[in-house]
């Protein structure tokens, strides 16, 4: 029981750190990780008590990352770049584990030699995928994406081989230099060879289970995910590099992207592609929250028992931070100055400066992460019937490492790789690209209506856009600063709440109209002060706010309890949900005139946020319409359909059922509904379907033509034809 409270604490870290990650942009993911796991240790001290089995640890998690990435890698650009790889790879880890081992053991007597072997070693692979957190803030070149994938690939079987060795003469007190080589020459050739056969062989076999037409995607994903642990468990069985082994077989399934040409490869490529993401995350995750669960951990009494203040631990730990930077970087400056542009064929040398800033970029997007995380943690707990020598030190000081090689990638990689920023050029951003492609859409759309081609297909048409501009406004809202779009509502607010008392006081409408509309403001004030001029905290109390009314209303709402609230549409009359709605019209357009005018005159910060806003209250404003029209449904709305006359409880109650499903319509679909015949909305119904696949359609076209004019980029392209495959599959099965 105690083993699945822990895990559940942990996936409670991971799920929180992702919530935490959407409110504070500029840190990037493992260091939020790490910060949660230092906090649930000090707050919950047995969790940082918790022990794993090393070879365990190695195949759930090393090799199904391992797995992933060489699946990922492109071997032509690989094999392109296969000198400055394999220098980066192994010669580079092998500089490591000698300058740091020595360097350790000579700083700390305490810890053996062969120790601080293991610890260099370990310290040896990058984690080039943790400074992918950074995302807009960072533009790397190909061949350096190249090089920091490549090395990570190689280096981690690299680290994984000399961590094994150097663990071996700790436990067994001898070292053989001959006997190393030809050890390092079984698992390292033996491993790959090994990879490449089971690779083929599982290769094979997915290949005739398709070939007598089963197509179940269940089984496909499934197959995927329990490859890299047959491959792994079945080299080490016979004597092999497992980890080396995993990535040979990954290189070796690894299959071009497939031509979507039925429905059944493209679930399965999307289907394979999500639980991949959520697989690689949670892993990942979940080692940065047992790093930060180590930290304090790591601090324990029989550190200190040896007379190492904390002080001096922290300065250990910048010492050995500066020692693997320093050989990195000479590494890299010599690999770069050797290097020949492939534009111009001219070597390193003779560009100096660029040399020195790709050294430098290359030296900082390599910091050490999870699997140098999951290595260190394969320590033995004994040796020779003794506990291994300083364990909880070796493992405090790689963690400082870990930790201070990736905040330096936060801080410095966005300095010296900035993100481009181009005017439409092939280096367009993913979300830029969306933005133009679903703004092309919705022209599009709009001149089908205008054209009146085909009237019946008007009221479908309407929707989809309205749908689109959703998509488009949360597109551009991930862009803008939350702060600035918070002080514009605050503005806003100020001035809706001044017509309200000007219409109070030549009562323009009655006590209680106003009085809904001052609660709403009153709220929406009160949520956007808690927001407003705070750190993440303070946006995290308000999403908590905002929760916490929602789940308030839903309760109120099932005890039948009336609210001053012009959402509470059964809690009103017809009549009354008619006056809400025409002062919310007004309302939203005070609001929307302002936003025009900071549109026009704001700087290019507040405009941006201006131009989102400016959109979600036009949808508010149609909203507010459909209130304005609550009773406006049938042509005589007194009678029933065979021309009963309705008595008036019953005229209420069908007006109220009419408004419902109006107002719900309209919301979901972004239109005035509520001006609607029964007629049209049945005509909406019906083509919906069809004119939402039109519109994707329409989707792949412009995607298409913004690669071919050269807006976006391959890889762009690609993710954006993803996206529409998704919703393709998303119309088809509704």
């Amino acid at each position: 029981m105690e083993t699945f409270v822990f895990i559940l604490i942990i996936f409670a870290c991971v799920v929180a750190s992702a919530v935490l990650d959407q409110l504070i942009s500029r840190v990037s993911l493992p260091l939020i990780q790490i910060a949660i796991g230092v906090v649930v240790a000090a707050i919950l001290p047995s969790t940082s008590e918790a022990q794993l089995d090393s070879e365990l640890f190695l195949v759930m998690f090393i090799a199904p990352l391992l797995f992933d990435e060489a699946r990922h890698a492109n071997p032509r650009t690989l094999w392109a770049n296969k000198g400055s790889i394999l220098s980066l790879a192994i010669g580079l880890v092998v500089a490591t584990v000698l300058v740091v081992g020595f360097a350790l053991h000579a700083i700390v007597p305490s810890i053996p030699l062969a120790a601080a072997f293991a610890c260099a070693a370990a310290l040896g692979p990058t984690d080039a995928a943790a400074v992918a957190a950074l995302g807009q803030t960072v533009s790397l070149s190909p061949r350096q994406r190249t090089l920091l994938s490549g090395e990570a690939l190689i280096n981690d079987a690299s680290g994984v081989v000399s961590f094994q060795f150097a663990i071996a003469a700790a436990l067994t007190g001898t070292f053989s230099a001959l006997d190393a080589g030809a050890t390092f020459a079984r698992l390292f050739f033996g491993g790959i060879l090994a990879g490449v056969v089971l690779g083929a062989l599982l290769r094979a076999g997915i290949r005739t289970v398709r070939s007598h037409g089963l197509e179940s995607t269940t089984i496909h994903v499934l197959y995927e995910v329990i490859s890299p642990f047959f491959v792994f468990l079945t080299a080490e069985a016979l004597g092999v590099s497992g980890i080396l082994a995993v990535v040979a077989a990954g290189l070796v399934m690894a299959e071009p992207a497939p031509r979507l040409t039925s429905i059944s490869v493209t679930r399965h490529r999307m289907v394979s592609t999500g639980v991949w993401e959520v697989l690689i995350f949670l892993i990942n995750g979940i080692l940065f929250v047992m790093l930060g669960m180590q930290l304090p951990h790591a601090i324990n009494p029989a550190i200190m028992g040896q007379r190492l203040p904390l002080h001096l631990l922290v300065g250990y730990v910048l010492a050995l931070t500066a020692l693997v930077i320093g050989v990195r970087l000479l590494w890299t400056t010599v690999m770069e100055f050797a290097a020949r542009d492939p534009k111009t064929g001219r070597r390193g040398v003779f560009t100096p400066l660029a040399a020195l800033r790709r050294a430098a970029t290359l030296t900082v997007a390599g910091p050490k992460g999870a699997v140098t995380l999951s290595i260190i943690f394969t320590l033995p707990y004994f040796s020779h019937g003794e506990p291994f020598p300083d364990r909880a030190l070796i493992i405090f000081l790689t963690a400082g490492v870990i930790l201070c090689t990736l905040l330096l990638a936060d801080a410095l990689l966005p300095v010296l790789a900035p993100a481009e920023t181009p005017e439409g050029g092939r280096g367009m951003s993913l979300r830029d690209a969306r933005a133009a492609m679903l703004r092309d859409v919705i022209h599009e759309l709009q001149l089908k209506i205008e054209e009146h081609t085909r009237p019946e297909f008007e009221p479908a048409t309407r929707a989809v856009i309205g749908q689109y501009r959703k998509r488009l406004i949360n597109n551009t809202r991930q862009d803008i600063s939350r702060e600035m779009t918070d002080r514009l509502s605050l503005d806003i607010i100020e001035r809706q709440q001044s017509f309200l008392d000007d219409a109070a006081r030549d009562r323009s409408y009655d006590a209680e109209t106003i009085a809904r509309s001052r609660a709403v403001l009153d709220r929406r004030r009160k949520l956007l002060g808690a927001d407003i001029g705070g750190g993440p905290l303070s946006r995290l109390v308000g999403a908590v706010r905002r929760q916490g009314l929602r789940l308030r209303r839903t309760w109120q709402a099932r005890r039948g309890r009336q609210r001053l609230d012009p959402d509470a549409t059964l809690a009103m009359t017809p009549v009354q949900v008619r006056k809400v709605g025409e002062l919310s019209t007004k309302l939203e357009r005070i609001a929307i005139e302002y936003l025009k005018e900071r549109v026009a005159e704001a700087l290019p910060e507040e405009r941006r946020a201006a131009v989102v806003l400016l959109d979600e209250h036009r949808l508010a404003l149609a909203a507010a319409k459909a209130r304005a029209a609550g009773e406006e449904y049938d042509e005589d709305p007194g009678k029933t359909a065979g021309g009963t006359p309705l008595t008036p409880s019953q005229e209420q109650r069908n007006s109220r059922i009419r408004y419902a499903y109006a107002t719900s319509m309209s919301r979901l679909l972004s239109i005035d509904v509520s001006r609607l015949t029964p007629q049209q909305i049945e005509l909406m119904s019906e083509h919906l379907g069809e004119v939402e696949s039109g519109a994707l359609r329409i989707e792949l076209d412009k995607i298409r033509q913004m690669h071919e004019a050269g807006k976006i980029s391959q890889r762009v392209a690609r993710t954006m034809r993803e996206d529409v495959y998704l919703l393709q599959m998303g119309v088809s099965d509704s």
